[in-house]
Formats: C-alpha cells, sequence, structure tokens
C-alpha cells in the first residue's frame, strides 16, 4: 500500500475529529460530571481512543478500497 499523503491525512483527521469534538463533551458534561476539567480529561480520553484504534484505521482501510 502506498502511503497516504500527508496533507490528506491531515484533512482526514479534522473530518473525523470534528463530531466527536462536536457531541462528546456536551455528552459527558450532562451524564457524568459538570466540572471543565473533569469533562476536557474524560472527553480527551474517550475521543483519541476512538480516533486512534477505530476511525482512522477505518478510514485507512475504506480509502485502500477505494483507491485500490
Amino acid at each position: 500500500m502506498k502511503p497516504v499523503n500527508k496533507h490528506f491525512m491531515a484533512l482526514c483527521t479534522f473530518i473525523l475529529l470534528l463530531p466527536l469534538v462536536y457531541f462528546i463533551p456536551p455528552f459527558v458534561s450532562s451524564t457524568i460530571s459538570k466540572d471543565h476539567l473533569h469533562v476536557t480529561v474524560i472527553s480527551v480520553a474517550i475521543i483519541v481512543p476512538l480516533l486512534s484504534y477505530i476511525a482512522i484505521p477505518l478510514m485507512l482501510r475504506t480509502i485502500s478500497l477505494i483507491f485500490k
């Protein structure tokens, strides 16, 4: 598999981060804690593994199937 262009990868990461950053902190705030520091730490602890282990690998696999 040919390496993915850095700029394309940055764009895809940005697009994947948008919904996670938009929806997860309000969910954490309404269900777990109202403290801003707790919400931030818990949200980052949720977003980073989701992005690293699920979203980006799925995106790369999908891209490799499309542009095969």
